[in-house]
């Protein structure tokens, strides 16, 4: 399922068609590590050239959730710009980075020429909404071994088919943590335990996964 929904070939010429046709009629906002890029309104697209942003959310209390992870070429404040309703979740920068912020004038226009643009934001839109499903299903039918395996695999099927068992993004335990609704401790032990057992390993801070099959077998959703 995982394969179908994260196909990369569909994610890269959608990454693609956003760089080349929408970011150079932009703003560029350059941004820090740690900083909260707010969507100040619902009139602009948000495309991230370069670095890498969390979209998170925030308790009353302080605690954190983390959605997605967004990456270059990927696009965020499309779901705002299309229904005109801010959303409570905002964008903190993994590293540091920049994108471009292209306003309704020119989206607009571009949608008028070439209607099946709309196809690209569709695409975006349900990948989200589907990975939300996903997670839920997760949080609701496995335990904690089960929703790291699960998200290890939905890891696996988001990266380049050339280089799918190495996890070209770097997550601390903290985030995988915040991501899954568990506490770091659960996460560091579980993810000790897949490296004892020849799962995954570590290179230079990022996850490789070596044994894809058995983690499949280990979450309690059809992947």
């Amino acid at each position: 399922m995982y394969e179908h929904i994260f196909d990369q070939e569909v994610q890269k010429k959608m990454d693609d068609f956003f760089l080349k046709n929408l970011a150079s009629h932009g703003k560029l906002i350059n941004f820090k590590k740690g900083e909260i890029i707010k969507q100040e309104d619902f009139e602009s697209i948000y495309i991230l050239l370069e670095g890498e942003l969390n979209q998170i959310m925030h308790s009353k209390e302080g605690d954190e959730i983390i959605f997605f992870r967004v990456v270059k070429g990927n696009i965020f404040g499309e779901m705002a710009f299309f229904d005109q309703t801010n959303t409570f979740a905002v964008n903190k920068a993994v590293t540091k980075g920049s994108i471009s912020v292209v306003n309704r004038r020119f989206v607009e226009s571009k949608l008028r020429e070439d209607p099946q643009i709309y196809h690209y934001f569709l695409i975006s839109i349900i990948r989200k909404y589907r990975a939300v499903m996903s997670e839920l299903a997760s949080f609701h039918f496995n335990d904690s071994t089960g929703r790291l395996a699960d998200f290890l695999v939905r890891l696996y099927y988001t990266e380049d088919s050339e280089y799918k068992s190495r996890i070209s993004i770097i997550l601390t335990h903290e985030e995988i943590a915040n991501r899954l609704g568990l506490n770091r401790i659960t996460v560091t032990n579980t993810m000790n335990q897949f490296r004892d057992r020849g799962l995954i390993d570590i290179e230079n801070r990022k996850i490789i996964i070596k044994d894809i099959d058995t983690l499949r077998k280990m979450t309690n959703i059809l992947v």
